[in-house]
């Protein structure tokens, strides 16, 4: 008697495993198709550009300082981007939970950590797209204050500044990424974060210990010298720890119960 072969059955390793993997740029594209297509995200981008724009329109209309200078134009949407693109990052995370796609995508990709890192790669190339985009914006906008006031506009940029600002975005979008993974609940990740930025202000305020743990745990205070372009030795340790707390433990935490969780 002859035995049947699969016709799948070259391509399985001997533990069942699919020989062939899904290539992580593919895993990549996909996230970012998912963290910009659903209906969610494009409320939060759109809030994201209209808060941008009257960030740039609030400061160069109301605060009269350096409005002809497109980089001080372009920079000064940090708050906004601040607040939206970790939220964007929390969601991109939490919603194969709330909408019990993660069955799916865990099936598709079974070695979970690597679609954890596809996100977080996403979330980076979003916030970078994000940072160029408000500079293309910060253009017309420099332009048409200038000749409203009848001064002379400065388009020059420093490449130092920009890319401390850029990494400062991409490093509160990861935050976002890092928390979503480790409570796995949107709306629990959303309020630790806006929370914890709004804590540290008042522990600062406590006395010398507060003050202290804030100028290194803090990570609204400690991102401060790296989005003006002014990093220096003394404020690396205070940054790291901050990324310490804020981004790789609750991401490596995530990891490890994204790794372990029953899916439904």
């Amino acid at each position: 008697m002859s035995t049947t072969t699969l016709p799948y059955a070259s391509r399985l390793r001997v533990d069942g495993r699919p020989s062939r993997t899904v290539p992580f740029a593919r895993l990549t594209a996909v996230e970012i198709r998912k963290l910009t297509d659903t209906r969610t995200a494009v409320v939060l981008l759109t809030l994201l550009v209209l808060g941008a724009v009257g960030a740039m329109l609030l400061r160069t209309f109301v605060f009269t300082q350096d409005v002809q200078h497109l980089q001080a134009v372009a920079t000064s949407t940090g708050p906004v981007l601040s607040l939206f693109l970790p939220i964007l990052g929390i969601i991109s995370v939490t919603s194969e939970w709330s909408r019990r796609t993660a069955l799916t995508t865990f099936a598709l990709e079974p070695r979970r950590w690597r679609v954890l890192v596809a996100k977080a790669a996403a979330g980076t190339a979003v916030a970078i797209v994000t940072s160029a985009l408000m500079i293309a914006v910060a253009y017309p906008t420099t332009a048409a204050v200038a000749a409203a006031r009848d001064t002379a506009a400065s388009f020059t940029l420093d490449p130092a500044v920009l890319a401390g600002w850029t990494a400062t975005n991409v490093l509160f979008t990861l935050c976002g990424i890092a928390l979503g993974s480790m409570l796995l609940n949107g709306a629990a990740s959303i309020v630790v974060y806006l929370v914890a930025s709004i804590a540290w202000g008042f522990v600062s305020l406590t006395g010398d210990l507060g003050s202290t743990l804030a100028s290194w745990l803090d990570l609204n205070a400690t991102a401060v010298p790296l989005a003006d372009g002014e990093m220096t030795s003394a404020a690396v340790g205070p940054l790291l720890s901050s990324i310490g707390l804020w981004v790789a433990v609750p991401f490596l935490l995530g990891l490890l119960r994204v790794s372990r969780i029953e899916l439904r």
